[in-house]
């Protein structure tokens, strides 16, 4: 198995994420054919803490973060407090509004949406997160 967490020479291309990523492999495509509709750039980077993930972003605010795992591919969107409580009014599933208001707060005073994208349903919450994310301040 493709191991993008501890290999920097496995790079993230198409055919190794098809291999990690299954059945979900063609939402993720959807994806990442859909953000530069969303003005957003997605740059894979190295992390000897954590592996390849993708930083998504919009001139020079980061939109979410993403990582391929077997089986799907996650995306971490950090929210601070002034633009926390908004998240509730988007049309985002309510498993996931839930989530996110059982999540702790990290040190640096974010709190993370997470959304594991299974197949092409997933990405309606994922474009509402990132429309809200990219005009949030």
């Amino acid at each position: 198995m493709v191991d993008f967490k501890k290999d920097k020479n496995i790079k993230p291309i198409d055919e190794n994420l098809s291999v990690v990523l299954g059945d979900s492999f063609s939402a993720y495509k959807l994806l990442i054919e859909k953000l530069p509709a969303f003005e957003i750039n997605l740059e894979w980077r190295f992390y000897k803490d954590g592996g390849w993930l993708a930083k998504a972003t919009r001139k020079r605010k980061t939109i979410f973060w993403g990582q391929p795992e077997v089986g799907f591919f996650t995306i971490a969107a950090h929210f601070n407090e002034k633009n926390k409580q908004g998240v509730f009014d988007l049309n985002i599933s309510d498993e996931l509004k839930e989530a996110f208001s059982n999540a702790s707060i990290s040190g640096n005073q974010f709190t993370t949406l997470k959304i594991d994208i299974y197949n092409e349903n997933d990405l309606l919450d994922v474009y509402q997160l990132i429309e809200y994310k990219k005009n949030a301040k």
